[in-house]
């Protein structure tokens, strides 16, 4: 019902802004009537206007100072449209009758009326004296009136012919439409209750109950496959119970083992780190020492990335691996060579790329000014910032012998001062 409602309520609106467009082309025409009438008509009352007055009637009292007047004729016996032309310096006052305008605007069976703010009909082209209505019916016509303001006092109506195949076809619309829709509902309510049978024995197939007799043989045919594939999946089911539990073991296993081959190879890079200490410097790092601290570090910051705590590990236990090149030793410690050695070293050594990145930019500061690549604040990784700090608090504690290095780093504007705020906390403990 709902759709005929629609399409209803849209045949009607095409007729209603078609009636709209009719309403509005024929206000124009009887505009451009009523002046082409004033300029060159002989029927109509044409006189000059000499000290505002028409044969001593003031203007005023003729029209007002509305720039035309609609009623009944003051020189002429009809209803009449009565206007002013300025022509030059002169000025004639015109009066139309009606019954010339009617003549001259051929509405053929549209009725068409001009009302004044009271409501009164003052002209229309069959001298209609009545209210026009939105629908009237006339001369065995059917006619839809829009309206369109001439100007503030009168009002322009328009009654547009419904043609009647228009209707009768709207009729029979309605007609065919109502008796489809009882037969696609009684076909519909059919097809329900087949599909309500249909469920019932689907679900007397899920739950292996058995079917009426009235069944379909698709449908037998289809519970007796499906007890078959029950039977199959109770069978297997502890098989996939098995293979479930193994998998879950060997997963297991297999993590287990990863954890310790991961802590094996930590170990050999930790003693690496440790060897490659002894042979460059003077004074070694505590390895386990730095790497508990960078740990500490990077949890507090919210990192909790295995890969990214493993990878900060060793980088901290080799960061200085590139100083092992011939050549290199403690007095060139202070040089980019070594960091991009190391970022060589560690990809031979297929290290994972994020403990590369420690060993290659260990040396950059917060503030820009360090090396190999002069990188600075959020540029830095946050892996290489607590990296960074880690490693120049313990040089300066354990090789500068410098009492105080924190003070020290925070006026250097070399390290990430939430990174240095964490490392107070922790060597407050």
């Amino acid at each position: 019902m709902s759709i005929l409602v629609w399409i209803l309520a849209a045949a009607l609106i095409m007729f209603h802004m078609l009636a709209r467009y009719s309403t509005r082309d024929f206000k124009q025409i009887f505009e451009k009537t009523v002046y082409m009438l004033a300029y060159s008509s002989k029927e109509v009352y044409c006189v000059k206007v000499v000290n505002g007055k028409v044969d001593n009637i003031l203007m005023t009292k003729l029209i007002g100072n509305r720039p035309f007047s609609i009623g009944p004729g003051i020189f002429v016996d009809d209803n009449s449209v009565k206007l002013v032309l300025e022509k030059g310096n002169q000025m004639d006052y015109v009066e139309i009758p009606g019954g010339v305008l009617r003549r001259e605007i051929n509405s053929g069976h549209e009725k068409w009326f001009v009302i004044d703010k009271k409501g009164n009909v003052v002209l229309s082209n069959d001298n209609y004296a009545n209210q026009p209505n939105w629908l009237l019916l006339e001369n065995g016509n059917l006619l839809y009136t829009l309206a369109e303001r001439l100007d503030d006092d009168y009002t322009l109506y328009y009654g547009k012919v419904v043609p009647w195949h228009f209707i009768f076809g709207l009729i029979g619309f309605i007609i065919i439409f109502l008796t489809g829709s009882n037969l696609l509902a009684a076909s519909l309510k059919h097809q329900k209750e087949q599909i309500e049978n249909m469920k019932a024995s689907l679900r007397k197939i899920v739950e292996g109950k058995d079917l009426t007799e009235n069944a379909s043989e698709d449908l037998k045919e289809l519970g007796n496959l499906v007890k078959k594939l029950r039977a199959t999946v109770l069978k297997d089911k502890k098989s996939m119970e098995k293979l479930e539990r193994q998998n879950e073991e060997l997963l297991s296993t297999l993590e287990i083992e990863k954890e310790t081959h991961d802590k094996a190879i930590l170990n050999i890079y930790k003693t690496f780190g440790a060897l490659i200490e002894e042979k460059v410097h003077a004074a070694s790092l505590p390895i386990e020492k730095m790497m508990e601290l960078a740990l500490f570090i990077a949890r507090e910051l919210g990192i909790s990335d295995k890969e990214e705590l493993y990878a900060l590990q060793i980088g901290m236990a080799l960061h200085d691996i590139g100083i092992l090149e011939e050549n290199q030793n403690e007095s060139t410690f202070h040089g980019k060579r070594h960091c991009l050695t190391g970022e060589r070293y560690g990809k031979a050594l297929k290290l994972s790329p994020l403990a590369i990145d420690i060993i290659k930019h260990h040396h950059e500061t917060y503030d820009g000014t360090g090396f190999p690549d002069g990188l600075a604040g959020e540029g830095i990784s946050m892996r290489v910032r607590i990296a960074s700090a880690v490693l120049a608090y313990f040089e300066e504690k354990y090789r500068v012998k410098n009492a105080d290095p924190i003070e020290r780093m925070k006026k250097s504007k070399y390290f990430e001062p939430k990174v240095l705020s964490i490392m107070e906390k922790w060597l407050s403990k």
